[in-house]
């Protein structure tokens, strides 16, 4: 029920989506009623204007990801958890090639820690969320990655029977590793809420976040010469997805 109703209402947990889409069904409303509703118009157009214009995201983001910005030592390491996320599946399949997102680091930072801890394994969670199923998947796109980097799949355990967050640790659990040292790899913005699943699945992991969304310092300056409106709203979209979604893990757990 709860992947059903994500999937649904997953355009709707990007905030600029739900603003345009309120936006636009209030413009014609009010095409009929002389703007009725004129004053939540204006409250929609202010909210967009401080989405678009203020780095508002980022501070959502680096609320999200500054917890895991100081890595804690590793002294050993027998399983390594590497959630699906940086493949693009539509990409992969329509070039035969490999093509990854800008999630990519999750990959990368998996086979730099298992050359560093060579008695190491990898488990890769992952699958297709998707409601209309793939020919190929997270885990196909991932497997094209560690061959080309010439890594021994036989220290990797692909898991690509689930679609989620929930499903992925749920699925990690059965494994029966509970006892060794484990660590998760995931976005750094994704990593609290990976965290509270773990927490309520009784699943003892270290965090090992990776790309960063967030930047540590303000400048106007610098501010104004990288301006975007695209990137102030992408960031917003991110963290509000996130929020949600931890919102509804808390609810519905």
């Amino acid at each position: 029920m709860y992947f059903y109703l994500s999937k649904f209402l997953a355009p709707l947990l990007s905030l600029t989506n739900l603003l345009f889409i309120i936006l636009i069904i209030i413009y014609f409303y009010n095409l009929k009623t002389k703007f009725k509703f004129k004053f939540f118009l204006n409250i929609i157009i202010i909210l967009l204007a401080l989405v678009s214009f203020f780095p508002l995201g980022n501070l959502g983001l680096k609320f999200l990801e500054k917890d895991y910005i100081n890595q804690d030592k590793i002294y050993k390491l027998d399983n390594i958890i590497v959630l699906a996320g940086s493949e693009d599946v539509a990409a992969s399949k329509m070039t035969k090639k490999l093509n990854l997102n800008s999630s990519s680091e999750r990959l990368i930072a998996s086979v730099r820690l298992a050359l560093d801890f060579p008695n190491s394994k990898i488990y890769f969670l992952g699958g297709d969320g998707n409601l209309i199923k793939n020919k190929i998947n997270e885990v196909d796109v991932a497997k094209i990655f560690y061959k080309n980097v010439r890594f021994e799949l036989s220290r990797i355990h692909f898991i690509s029977n689930t679609r989620n967050t929930i499903e992925n640790l749920k699925a990690f659990k059965k494994t029966n590793t509970e006892n060794q040292s484990n660590l998760l790899i995931t976005s750094a913005f994704h990593m609290k809420r990976s965290m509270l699943i773990a927490k309520e699945l009784n699943l003892i992991i270290k965090p090992y976040a990776v790309d960063f969304r967030s930047t540590d310092s303000f400048n106007i300056l610098n501010y104004y010469q990288r301006f975007n409106v695209i990137d102030n709203l992408q960031s917003f979209n991110i963290f509000f997805r996130e929020i949600i979604g931890i919102l509804a893990f808390k609810l519905f757990k």
